[in-house]
């Protein structure tokens, strides 16, 4: 098979409101760190565009580590009617390779201690650190 039909480029919507407000930046970052995923881009803050490869993860796999981590996707009947269809054709097309059926995640996926140092300097610029003497220090 080309190379070129194993990498999927899908969006995923969310849905609000969420008490960390902006879902789609959060949700980059986290899929930034799951095992194929190539990319995750935010389009805006209800929506993300996920590039991985089929061989593998699928879709309804990255759909499933966002909820347990806490995401509120979009679950309207025109989402789950296209997302019918796209599991139904990655699960045909991981048959034709040979694969078996993406196994669905129990527990939210834990990134490596190196994963967050590097994500955290690359989001926030580091802390100033904050005199003794500053009578505002109690109001942050």
């Amino acid at each position: 098979m080309d190379q070129s039909t194993l990498i999927k480029q899908r969006e995923i919507r969310f849905r609000g409101p969420h008490h960390h407000g902006d879902q789609s930046t959060g949700a980059a970052v986290f899929l930034g760190n799951l095992p194929g995923v190539l990319k995750a881009e935010r389009q805006d803050a209800w929506c993300l565009v996920v590039h991985y490869d089929v061989q593998h993860i699928c879709l309804r796999v990255i759909r499933r580590h966002l909820q347990l981590a806490g995401f509120h996707l979009d679950a309207s009947l025109l989402v789950k009617m296209k997302l019918a269809l796209i599991e139904y054709a990655e699960q045909n097309q991981r048959e034709l390779l040979g694969l078996e059926n993406c196994p669905l995640p129990t527990r939210p996926y834990q990134v490596s201690v190196d994963q967050v140092t590097t994500q955290s300097h690359k989001l926030r610029p580091p802390a100033i650190p904050e005199r003794s003497d500053d009578p505002w220090r109690h109001y942050h």
